[in-house]
């Protein structure tokens, strides 16, 4: 197609070229843009040809000193090296591919690519973290549970009228089962060998700290504290739950009313935590995020914008190089035939 618009270009004869209207639409838009420009790629070929005869006209023929040559060499390398970093433009996708491309551009593009790990690593952070207060949630659930069956325990051994002192003894062993399994529970919650709810993250303890931005300053932290849930921690100030086991001072059968207000207290400490866990996962983790997801999207566009290859451009400046490539070794041929001249005076 380009051969054709060349011969076309040639036959035309003037520049801007005056094709007839029929032509132009039989060519279409765009081969008739390449028809243009083979057009002024053909003027300047002539143009090169009459300046080249009046430099040599001017200056004499030389054999020693070709400027000519030269000039056209040197166009002719800078055209090669235009098409070798187009070339590698379109097979990376980058538009910057040394320091040497664009420097600023460079110096920008490192800065975001170091933002948008730091902003990966921050996204992945928060997940994990929410993961980790998720696995605490779920122990604390289960024990929310069993305290709940307890206080019914409690509830229904108060009725001492109308239960036995049997029926109250077996409501205290399975009062002894559930408080086995509460402090099972908060030694056995872990995330990565790490207990959750034995109090290793409480506040006192300097609670668990998680870095949800991508730098390492103190704005960019979290520290949540998770309270032990064992029953020798959980209670009122008029007892805890180890005080509800057979022989304790809140035993069913010695003090059921006691049992009831520690039991509730209990039941009211770990919905307190449970809340606190969920308002740090929506309000804190969730939010950080949303708000790094976003942020992850613009920074990979800028730095997109930046460093990649606008494929249109690149591949119409391939196109331009290579037909400019053709014409300057055509014309290093011309110019290269004024030494050639000098040779045949001597004849």
């Amino acid at each position: 197609m380009v051969v054709r618009c060349l011969f076309l270009a040639r036959r035309c004869g003037s520049y801007p070229p005056k094709l007839p209207i029929p032509y132009r639409h039989k060519l279409g838009q765009r081969k008739f843009l390449i028809f243009f420009q083979a057009c002024g790629i053909i003027r300047m070929v002539h143009l090169l040809r009459q300046s080249s005869s009046q430099f040599s006209a001017m200056s004499g023929l030389y054999i020693n000193t070709a400027a000519n040559s030269l000039a056209s060499m040197h166009q002719l390398q800078r055209t090669a090296a235009n098409i070798q970093t187009t070339m590698t433009q379109l097979s990376t996708g980058l538009r910057i591919n040394s320091g040497k491309d664009d420097p600023a551009g460079l110096i920008a593009s490192e800065l975001m690519r170091a933002e948008i790990t730091a902003t990966n690593a921050a996204i992945k952070n928060a997940e994990r973290a929410n993961l980790m207060m998720n696995v605490a949630e779920s122990g604390m659930r289960q024990i929310s549970n069993l305290l709940n069956e307890a206080k019914g325990l409690a509830v229904e051994s108060a009725n001492t009228g109308a239960m036995s002192p049997a029926q109250i003894e077996a409501n205290q062993l399975q009062m002894n089962e559930i408080l086995n399994s509460i402090d099972r529970f908060s030694s056995t919650t872990n995330w990565l060998g790490k207990p959750l709810l034995d109090g290793s993250f409480s506040a006192s303890n300097g609670g668990a700290t998680f870095q949800i931005g991508p730098q390492v300053v103190a704005n960019q932290q979290v520290n949540v504290g998770i309270e032990s849930t064992r029953t020798a921690n959980v209670g009122s100030s008029m007892g805890t739950l180890a005080d509800l086991r057979s022989g304790g001072a809140a035993a069913l059968a010695t003090n059921p009313a006691l049992a009831d207000t520690i039991l509730s207290s209990a039941i009211s400490q770990i919905a307190t935590q449970r809340g606190s866990i969920g308002a740090t996962q929506k309000y804190t983790l969730d939010a950080s995020i949303a708000y790094l997801q976003d942020s992850l999207v613009q920074s990979t566009a800028a730095n997109a914008l930046i460093s990649n290859t606008d494929f249109a451009l690149a591949a119409s400046n391939l196109m331009r190089d290579q037909i400019l490539l053709r014409t300057g070794m055509n014309t290093l041929g011309i110019s290269n035939q004024n030494a050639a001249y000098a040779s045949s005076l001597l004849r």
